[in-house]
């Protein structure tokens, strides 16, 4: 059905409601569900299982809500690397596609849509238009702004 997971996947154990998700290849990939369904630890196995596959640690993209989720995402692929690299039996190759992986984490696209598109936006200002030196709102500041505009508006 979805071929032979990765043994850094299959450590994951995911079920049958997560394999799809894991496995796609070849399509973006949403997922939503209730809290506490394992949406984090989906998108961890289908992050691991891209990684396996060979693909660049910097061209995966991986949008969530908050830093606080982007910041667990993180942190538990660190984690399952981690967890993968102390397998005994990896090949010399194995180990140091996982170390390589795990050393260059911090600069993973892991994190909210607010920071994608700030990365985009510098890496692109004169085709973006803005100003390189922009600066994004922080969620107080935004809330401010936007009860102020509401009451002039109104």
């Amino acid at each position: 059905m979805h071929g032979k997971l990765h043994p850094i996947v299959a450590q994951m154990a995911p079920n049958v409601e997560q394999l799809p998700a894991v496995s796609a290849r070849g399509c973006d990939v949403v997922v939503t569900a209730g809290a506490g369904t394992g949406k984090t630890r989906t998108l961890v196995a289908r992050y691991l299982s891209l990684l396996a596959d060979g693909k660049p640690l910097r061209s995966i993209v991986a949008i969530t809500f908050t830093r606080k989720a982007a910041r667990e995402m993180r942190n538990r692929v660190r984690a399952e690397v981690q967890r993968f690299l102390a397998h005994g039996d990896l090949t010399a190759q194995q180990r140091d596609r996982w170390q390589e992986v795990y050393a260059e984490l911090d600069a993973a696209r892991i994190g909210t849509i607010h920071s994608l598109c700030t990365e985009i936006l510098r890496a692109h200002p004169a085709e973006a238009r803005v100003d390189p030196r922009f600066q994004v709102l922080e969620e107080g500041q935004a809330a401010l702004l936007r009860r102020e505009v509401l009451d002039a508006a109104l």
